[in-house]
């Protein structure tokens, strides 16, 4: 069950804009150099903050979007758009992170239970010399890197392998890719509309799990459940159940 084709869609148009401006690289890590966690000690502030990405001056933006699997995907890959961590040593950049799932099985019953536990692991990051100041804010994370953990070999990969490994331990994700973008605040920004809707497809998923109201005339979702055939699919399924 698809709930964001377009997203999609307008994705892998863009990093196709951008390889052939030959701006997108693909970020490598050496998994057995495994970061160590933090902990949940991860405090980075004043003299300790080499660098700091996605401060509310700079813009900000992360979410998650999924889809089914193909019978190629495994694994995951980071791209980048924009300076890596060590080239960006006393800075603040602009941060966007938007993480592509390709999973197994999505249907109308398991799927709004499926993309709880796959926020869970967004907020659930914990590597040492890393501080999400702001995952709470709803598509926005503002986070710092402590001069330390960048001395020490810190970077986009390390941290776009962390995340993999982490969605990928779902039993249900079988490819995670994560793109990251530091360039500027226009690219950042330009990916507003995308969250929006993803915004309004979440609401509407949070809204028939908390409410079971069914009465579409009167939802102020309707017109998204209208456009996307996977919700329209969901609110059936928890229509029955609760006939």
């Amino acid at each position: 069950m698809d709930l964001f084709p377009e997203q999609f869609a307008f994705l892998d148009d863009w990093l196709a804009e951008r390889r052939r401006r030959q701006e997108l690289k693909q970020l490598d890590h050496d998994p057995a150099r495994s970061w160590p966690g933090g902990g949940q000690r991860n405090l980075v502030i004043g003299q300790d903050i080499a660098v700091e990405l996605g401060h509310p001056d700079d813009g900000s933006l992360a979410l998650i979007i999924w889809r089914a699997s193909r019978g190629d995907d495994h694994g995951g890959h980071t791209w980048l758009v924009g300076p890596d961590l060590p080239e960006a040593k006393g800075r603040r950049l602009p941060f966007a992170k938007i993480v592509m799932i390709y999973g197994r099985d999505f249907d109308s019953d398991n799927t709004y239970a499926r993309y709880r536990r796959m926020e869970a692991v967004r907020y659930a990051i914990d590597l040492e010399g890393y501080m999400m100041r702001a995952a709470s804010q709803v598509y926005r994370e503002w986070s710092r890197i402590s001069h330390a953990a960048l001395a020490g070999g810190f970077s986009f990969g390390t941290l776009g392998y962390a995340q993999i490994e982490a969605f990928t331990a779902l039993d249900f994700v079988d490819r995670a890719d994560i793109l990251l973008v530091t360039s500027n605040r226009d690219d950042v920004m330009t990916f507003q509309p995308l969250a929006d809707r993803v915004s309004q497809v979440i609401a509407a998923m949070n809204k028939m799990s908390a409410e079971m109201d069914f009465d579409c005339t009167s939802c102020s979702f309707a017109s998204v459940c209208d456009t996307v055939d996977g919700l329209r699919a969901m609110h059936r399924a928890m229509e029955k159940k609760h006939v």
